[in-house]
């Protein structure tokens, strides 16, 4: 359960940097786009531009989820340790999952 909490907050981290860095690049020559392009021409294929799309969506999706975690605790649901393990663990598969669903749409 520490381990998830952690995991919470690094994600918060890499959120931040996630969005900062987006709106540094919209601003720097060129605009957000062409620094995609730049990437996707250096990627050696489609699975690993998959592969980094799914990295860099991830911490969002993992951070929106888990708050949603937070607010059943918030309305008191969820206390029992094997609630906890189940409640984070399942959240850490569909993040996942939903990660990599973005990211092959994005």
């Amino acid at each position: 359960s520490s381990g998830i909490n952690a995991e919470y907050g690094g994600t918060g981290v890499a959120y931040a940097a996630v969005v900062y860095g987006g709106a540094i690049l919209t601003v720097c020559p060129g605009g957000f786009s062409s620094y995609v392009q730049l990437a996707e021409s250096y990627a050696p294929g489609a699975g690993v531009m998959l592969a980094i799309k799914s990295v860099v969506v991830w911490p969002l999706v993992y951070h929106t989820l888990n708050g949603f975690r937070h607010l059943a605790w918030d309305m008191g649901k969820g206390f029992k340790i094997t609630e906890l393990y189940r409640s984070g663990w399942t959240t850490f598969g569909a993040s996942l999952a939903l990660s990599f669903l973005l990211a092959a749409f994005l």
